[in-house]
């Protein structure tokens, strides 16, 4: 079996979830596709190199999330643009939908208790309390040791007690 056809059995069935991921870091539809394409690409170009116990999804997010933080720095790299002409405030729009719905379903103690966090914990709790992966996985993902993940999972539930806790 040639790895065209391997790469197609394994990797392309997990673009749906590399989607829903994509339009989490990148807040619109359009950035995300590119986004996934781009992640697509740099897996079939390093799909030959792979180990077998490579748990592919974990593998994917992972230059995923690389890619958008390279990005997202030569964003910041290049010059402001600016639109020309007049456009309501936005504030709305500003905001995704996921954040919009979440703003709305969320408790505001949550909500405060979640931002209270570093982005490292909430980022952890987000892959393994609601992604429900494995800490192992989470550590793939986050380009961290094993230990770091189950110890920001320990001091990010504690942190969430105790603000929940003080709240009622």
């Amino acid at each position: 079996m040639n790895s065209d056809s391997e790469f197609e059995r394994d990797i392309l069935p997990l673009a749906g979830d590399l989607y829903r991921r994509a339009v989490g870091y990148t807040k619109n539809s359009a950035d995300a596709e590119d986004l996934v394409q781009d992640t697509m690409m740099k897996a079939f170009n390093a799909f030959d190199m792979l180990r077998e116990d490579t748990h592919f999804l974990a593998w994917l997010l992972r230059i995923m999330r690389n890619t958008w933080i390279s990005n997202y720095r030569a964003r910041l790299r290049r010059p402001a643009e600016s639109l020309v002409g007049e456009l309501d405030d936005g504030t709305e729009c500003a905001l995704s939908a996921e954040a919009q719905v979440f703003r709305q379903l969320l408790d505001p103690d949550l909500s405060a208790a979640l931002s209270a966090l570093s982005t490292e914990m909430r980022e952890t709790l987000y892959w393994v309390a609601v992604e429900g992966m494995t800490y192992r996985e989470a550590a793939d993902i986050m380009g961290v040791p094993e230990g770091t993940v189950m110890s920001r999972m320990h001091r990010g539930r504690t942190s969430m007690r105790r603000a929940l806790g003080d709240a009622a």
